[in-house]
């Protein structure tokens, strides 16, 4: 009785994690197709800065820094580049930062779903595993014989 508990127990896990990894795949379906015509966008963070002068007797030296100055900023390979966004072209180059951060999210969000997919099947894998124990199997017999070496010789 205890074992068709247990038993019953374990296909509903099983079903259960089924389940999951098919919303999951569709999930990840939709972010693909999503992904596969991407808006244009740049990818670089857009940075607001406010800086000091040179001036010894300017105001930035009390507490009012100048600016804002705006620069699209992206780290590579240890390093910052910073490139000058002029004014007028913050607010159409905010929607294409934004578009790059969104897109990034998304590839998160596939690399998560992935993650959990392997994680599921990987508990599934585990169910069918039947222990050598469970197998009937018999120790080998002591061998009678040499095993003889690549030249033939014992």
């Amino acid at each position: 009785m205890i074992d068709n508990i247990e038993q019953a127990e374990k296909m509903r896990i099983l079903s259960e994690a089924r389940k999951r990894i098919v919303d999951l795949q569709k999930e990840k379906s939709r972010i693909e197709q999503n992904l596969l015509r991407p808006p244009p966008m740049v990818p670089y963070a857009l940075i607001e800065h406010y800086g000091e002068c040179g001036k010894k007797v300017c105001r930035c030296h009390h507490g009012q820094l100048h600016g804002p100055y705006w620069y699209l900023s992206q780290h590579r390979d240890g390093k910052t580049r910073n490139i000058y966004v002029p004014k007028e072209k913050v607010e159409k180059i905010q929607v294409l930062a934004d578009r790059y951060k969104q897109y990034e999210g998304k590839l998160t969000q596939l690399r998560a779903i992935q993650k959990e997919i392997m994680d599921l099947l990987k508990e599934i894998e585990k169910s069918a595993y039947v222990p050598p124990s469970k197998m009937n199997l018999k120790r080998p017999a002591e061998r009678k014989w040499k095993r003889k070496n690549k030249q033939g010789k014992p």
